[in-house]
């Protein structure tokens, strides 16, 4: 993990994704060798941070974030889950809160030991690196092999009949949450087998640098316009969101809004990257980045920047929790504590992924609303088919 105490040089060495984004916000020095390996070779991270008057805190997770996204097939191997247990928990977890999660998870897990002698066994990686995660353990999974408690992000995998579509349509789970903010009660599933614990909400990363006399496009229906032809950057390598994305766009548009995404689509680049060119005028350069809100954190005040909450709802990867109605003994209680005020504030303050337990501050942005694609579609449709089918019309629509 990225601390302020490690130096420039070490930064550079260990972490080069992180080391780029770090370059790009002011320290462009250090790309040169000299600099790199004199003054860097002494300079801590945290003193080189303040030199720039940014929060501290904000950056170095930032940091910590592109490292986690690099690292995560190594993470994958290496991480010491607990797979042996009474209770077992198993899932994806968000990148940016990845860690803190884990950790009162640990020691979530240790109090459960304590009070009642049952072992927690959990397998949670990072979700940036789960497909073939979820092909190996959720694809085709039995009955008998269904963990207590899942939690995930994203629509495939829970409605998809060939992974947990089935077991949901034979009455294995039952909603274990709680009660909801007022913004967010049209999530709650009405037959109650889905918990919801948080969301991914999508914005918009404008680059007005970009934008060539257009106007700054204030909702979905903006950015499908002929207007940005070409021009919109889209996170097809986040498969959660995108497929988010797909789901809603065609609730709302059609098949036809699905060409138009893929029509106006100039590039697929991580948000990370994105955010590191913010400022930067180059002529590949989308005018507008579709990126998970946690990613604004890391814009440091680019005035060329602007970040807007569409007009429509942003919309959003919903972090869906599936819990055994037949083993709710044990599953309530993690239930309970994943959707807890504590998990709720890791979630909404540290990875700006707003969560749905009313304790929770998730100090949205003035006007901010959801767009949720709903249950009566949801249960009226065969998701995984439907994926299936948007996949193919985007693509084809690239001529891929």
């Amino acid at each position: 993990m990225i601390n302020g105490n490690i130096t420039v040089l070490e930064l550079s060495e260990n972490h080069p994704e992180a080391f780029n984004l770090f370059v790009s916000k002011g320290f462009d020095n250090f790309n040169k060798e000299t600099t790199l390996k004199s003054a860097g070779k002494f300079l801590k991270l945290e003193t080189a941070i303040k030199q720039k008057n940014y929060d501290i805190k904000t950056f170095l997770e930032s940091l910590n974030e592109i490292d986690s996204n690099n690292d995560a097939k190594v993470d994958i191997t290496l991480r010491d889950s607990k797979k042996d247990g009474d209770i077992t928990v198993k899932g994806l977890l968000p990148c940016p809160v990845r860690l803190p999660l884990l950790e009162g998870i640990d020691a979530f897990a240790e109090s459960i030991t304590e009070k009642t002698g049952l072992s927690v066994a959990h397998d949670l990686i990072a979700a940036s690196a789960g497909q073939q995660w979820l092909n190996d353990n959720v694809v085709g999974i039995r009955a008998e092999d269904v963990p207590d408690v899942f939690v995930s992000a994203g629509f495939d995998v829970f409605f998809d009949e060939r992974s947990f579509g089935k077991h949901v349509r034979n009455g294995m789970f039952k909603d274990m949450t709680g009660d909801t903010h007022s913004y967010f009660s049209h999530m709650k599933d009405p037959k109650g087998n889905y918990g919801m614990i948080g969301v991914v909400p999508a914005v918009f990363l404008v680059n007005k640098d970009a934008l060539d006399g257009r106007a700054v496009p204030k909702s979905w229906a903006d950015l499908l316009s002929p207007e940005f032809e070409k021009s919109v950057s889209l996170p097809v390598g986040d498969f959660d969101l995108f497929n988010a994305l797909l789901v809603h766009i065609h609730k709302m548009f059609g098949e036809e809004g699905v060409v138009k995404l893929a029509d106006n689509m100039v590039q697929s680049m991580h948000p990370a990257q994105m955010v590191k060119n913010a400022g930067r005028k180059n002529e590949a350069k989308p005018a507008v980045t579709i990126m998970p809100y946690f990613f604004t954190k890391m814009l440091f005040g680019s005035k060329s920047a602007e970040v807007v909450w569409p007009e429509e709802g942003s919309i959003i990867s919903p972090i869906f929790m599936l819990t055994r109605a037949d083993r709710e003994d044990v599953a309530r209680p993690v239930a309970e504590f994943l959707y807890g005020k504590e998990v709720g504030e890791i979630l909404s303050h540290r990875g700006l992924f707003p969560a749905l337990n009313p304790q929770v501050d998730n100090n949205l942005p003035e006007g901010a609303k959801f767009n949720w694609v709903g249950w009566d579609y949801i249960y009226k449709t065969d998701m995984g088919a439907l994926l299936e089918k948007l996949d193919k019309v985007f693509n084809d629509a690239l001529g891929a």
